[in-house]
């Protein structure tokens, strides 16, 4: 079955694509890839994405939309800062109708999924925004949907037991500390080497996520602070990174997906089809985080470093957000305990208990409309609720009454 062109609204039969004369393009010989990046435009944008896949991933589409257009991106950016300036609505959509042009081409004539086409579009709409010339596009995101694999807990498990030692520690690390991949291979030596002989656990570190700006604790548990300092004997003292690439780099993000799909692999795990990558990790965390403990979604973003309390401090860390990572952690435990088959089939029966009673009490809670009607005495201050865990929910209901 041959697929469906795509188009856009408006559009009729008759009406052919806008000609080259008027726009102005003159096609040439494709560029290659590193002519691309000596133009300076393009350089310097390049530089402001942090993410290496994504920067890969436009210079690629920055590389067919000049193949598509027959112009260099220098030159484009040029043209459409002259048609910003004009009069002419025609002239100022001009490059907004050839970038729509460009999506449908490629799905229609190069093949791709909606979703890839839709990426590519965003890498030239991300260069227009950079330079202040931003484009108004009636391309919609494509939905999306769940092509990533998430493991179980067991999964986890046999995933991480299948591993050498340094596998093991990029997934132990990876299930303490739910940062993104690339803050994840940007830890350094000197983040964790003053924790190494702690004896109060969890430890934690800070970090500056790179996306978001924001500080953000990272908690080590004691079973990977054992696996960790066996592993830091292994490394390069001419290396800063824990997780060391070449030379002096750091253990770059496709190095470590291959390494996480080849122990998906080895673990002999079906995966459906879906794609294995590192963001499995995150996602397992936040899952666990508010599925099976309960955490709100603010709690749920200091712990991910979405975003941080103004006065964080160790005070603040201690005392709120270690208790949270705790109980995530016991759930994501990695290694067997003394009594693992009946304590963790205990710890599961506690937390749906839990989880029931404070739903029991949140329903009384918004029936009611008043802590008085727990307490029956005069309400001496009004304690915001809806953001404790079924938890601390519990422990403040049997404290008032």
């Amino acid at each position: 079955m041959c697929a469906q062109k795509m188009g856009f609204a408006g559009e009729t039969p008759n009406r052919k694509r806008i000609s080259d004369t008027e726009l102005g393009f003159v096609k040439p010989k494709p560029q290659k890839t590193k002519a691309i990046l000596m133009e300076k435009e393009v350089k310097v944008f390049l530089d402001s994405v942090l993410a290496e896949n994504t920067r890969k991933t436009y210079v690629r589409a920055l590389e067919i939309f000049e193949e598509y257009t027959g112009q260099t991106i220098s030159e484009i950016i040029k043209q459409r800062r002259e048609d910003f300036r004009s009069d002419d609505i025609t002239l100022r959509r001009r490059l907004d109708r050839k970038v729509e042009q460009f999506y449908v081409w490629l799905i229609n004539e190069r093949g791709m999924k909606p979703n890839t086409a839709y990426v590519y579009v965003t890498g030239i709409k991300s260069i227009m925004s950079f330079y202040d010339v931003n484009l108004k596009l009636k391309v919609k995101k494509p939905r999306s949907r769940a092509n990533d694999f998430i493991p179980s807990i067991t999964q986890l498990r046999e995933i991480f037991e299948v591993g050498d030692l340094t596998d093991k520690m990029i997934v132990a690390m990876a299930s303490n500390i739910p940062l993104r991949i690339n803050d994840f291979n940007e830890i350094t030596k000197s983040h964790v080497a003053p924790l190494l002989d702690s004896e109060e656990f969890p430890a934690w570190f800070e970090y500056e996520t790179r996306k978001t700006k924001t500080i953000m604790p990272c908690f080590i548990t004691e079973e990977t602070m054992k696996l960790l300092k066996k592993y830091i004997k292994t490394l390069r003292d001419d290396n800063k990174y824990l997780f060391q690439g070449r030379g002096e780099s750091k253990l770059n993000e496709d190095s470590i997906n291959r390494t996480l799909k080849n122990l998906v692999k080895k673990a002999d795990i079906e995966t459906l089809g879906k794609r294995v990558r590192f963001h499995l990790f995150r996602k397992v965390f936040i899952s666990v985080g508010r599925n099976m403990i309960g955490l709100s979604d603010d709690q749920i973003k200091m712990l991910t470093g979405k975003a941080v309390k103004e006065d964080m401090d160790a005070y603040y860390v201690n005392m709120k957000l270690k208790p949270w990572f705790i109980e995530i952690a016991n759930q994501l435990r990695l290694t067997p305990t003394k009594n693992n088959g009946r304590m963790g089939n205990l710890e599961e029966i506690i937390v749906k208990m839990e989880k029931a009673f404070g739903k029991f009490l949140r329903q009384m809670l918004v029936a009611e409309g008043t802590i008085q009607a727990f307490t029956g005495k005069p309400k001496k201050k009004v304690v915001d609720w809806t953001k404790m865990t079924d938890r601390e929910l519990i422990e403040w209901y049997s404290k008032e009454t």
